[in-house]
């Protein structure tokens, strides 16, 4: 379905193809939504010379444009439309729409249906691919066997739309992409990252996860770091049963996370293993002591928050393995927070997913998930309500209360002050300063 206001600027844009004697053609994802009759806003159009109409037709209504390609014969340019909508226009691949269609990476996305009649709202689909059959059949099948060759990253695209889709993938296709996995090596490190994160973000994608590692595609990103697979996917299916019943497992602090955090927790099950041992001298390490997972996901041009995520949360999970118990005090438990930081819920997750459950029903009281549970109640219903609060004392106050100069003993002394705090020891200005000048005296 598309609303008025966008049916009504496509009309224009038609108007003006006509005058110029060119057709336009609806391509893409737009068609394969439409006949899923699904909501479109966003429209993809080809055309001869499309990219040099759509700059054209984007000055005649001031409408803002960009150019998402400027490569001769493939240019495309899109359209920003009001309310975060636009259009894309790209140049037709070959002299006929038949020619490009038969281009395109695969039958779902290789249909196409001329602008006119696409606004009539007539059945005139031009679909050489059987693409109706394959929407029909929830499958995801390659055009042809050579758009792994002309464009390698278009087989983590396939696992990408059979994840969002909830689409499985042809065994032909497969076993293409399991004779061209070695040409993922020539994509852009970045844009194999996006794919990949685009793919995690997706519910329920252990199957297609394990057919990614039985084509070996995914040990050719990852390459020689798992050496117990089935461990590995048991955690990973076991992490996105948690992430989907989350609930369920923490019920008094129930944890929340956003698709890209989902997305880097799954990619740090699969890395979590390439680093076996962490020493306490290389915690504080740029590479968190974790170099196998650091230098990957550098490689793969991942952002530097993104880096810190997975490696902080890696890192802690190696650091709650040695130190998380049933147990442990307040004391400990603090001290465990300080060391998990901002990923300390996605290490507890991670940490979860790596424990035999037992059936949902017993969940709450599962002996061996008690300690991550123990630690997220006091993580949320002690420790980061005190650091939300105003602090006792701040440097300032330090440092007029006691006319002291700047210096490192001042850091010490406030995490005293908040240790002191989150445990219940102090609760007043007065005492956080009473305890100030016991340890600067000391």
């Amino acid at each position: 379905m598309m609303d008025i206001e966008t049916r009504s600027i496509l009309s224009e844009l038609l108007n003006l193809a006509s005058n110029q004697k060119v057709k336009l053609f609806v391509v893409g994802g737009t068609l394969r939504d439409h006949i899923m009759h699904k909501d479109i806003s966003d429209i993809d159009l080809t055309g001869t010379n499309a990219a040099a109409m759509g700059i054209q037709f984007a000055h005649s209504l001031n409408f803002r444009h960009i150019s998402l390609d400027k490569t001769p014969g493939r240019s495309t340019t899109r359209i920003i439309l009001p309310q975060q909508k636009h259009f894309d226009l790209t140049d037709m691949q070959g002299a006929t729409i038949k020619e490009d269609l038969g281009k395109r990476d695969f039958t779902i996305n290789s249909m196409g249906q001329e602008l006119s009649d696409y606004l009539s709202n007539k059945k005139t689909i031009i679909d050489l691919h059987n693409g109706k059959k394959d929407l029909n059949k929830a499958l995801i099948r390659a055009t042809s066997k050579s758009i792994f060759q002309t464009d390698p990253l278009r087989m983590l695209r396939a696992f990408r739309f059979a994840a969002k889709m909830n689409f499985s993938i042809d065994e032909e296709t497969l076993q293409e992409i399991s004779l061209y996995r070695k040409n993922i090596s020539t994509a852009a490190g970045e844009r194999v990252w996006q794919e990949l994160l685009s793919f995690f973000e997706s519910d329920n994608t252990g199957v297609l996860t394990n057919l990614m590692q039985k084509s070996k595609l995914l040990s050719c990103i990852l390459p020689d770091f798992f050496t117990d697979w089935e461990e590995i996917l048991t955690s990973y299916k076991r992490l996105e049963n948690i992430i989907s019943n989350i609930g369920l497992y923490f019920p008094r602090h129930t944890p929340t996370l956003n698709a890209s955090e989902k997305a880097l927790l799954k990619f740090s099950v699969l890395l979590k293993e390439i680093d076996k041992s962490l020493p306490k001298e290389n915690i504080n390490k740029k590479n968190y002591g974790i170099p196998n997972a650091f230098n990957t996901l550098k490689a793969l041009k991942a952002s530097n928050n993104e880096i810190v995520y997975i490696c902080k949360t890696i890192q802690n999970l190696h650091v709650f393995s040695n130190s998380l118990s049933s147990n442990l005090n307040n004391s400990s438990m603090y001290d465990l927070c300080v060391i998990g930081g901002d990923q300390l819920v996605a290490s507890l997750l991670l940490k979860a997913c790596s424990l035999p459950m037992l059936d949902g029903l017993e969940l709450p009281n599962n002996e061996k998930l008690y300690p991550c549970t123990q630690l997220l109640e006091f993580y949320f219903g002690s420790y980061l309500p005190v650091l939300g609060e105003k602090a006792l004392l701040n440097g300032n106050d330090l440092i007029r209360i006691f006319n002291i100069l700047p210096s490192p003993s001042l850091g010490n002394v406030l995490q005293s002050i908040q240790r002191a705090q989150v445990l219940g020891e102090i609760k007043t200005s007065k005492e956080a300063k009473d305890l100030a000048e016991k340890l600067l005296k000391s």
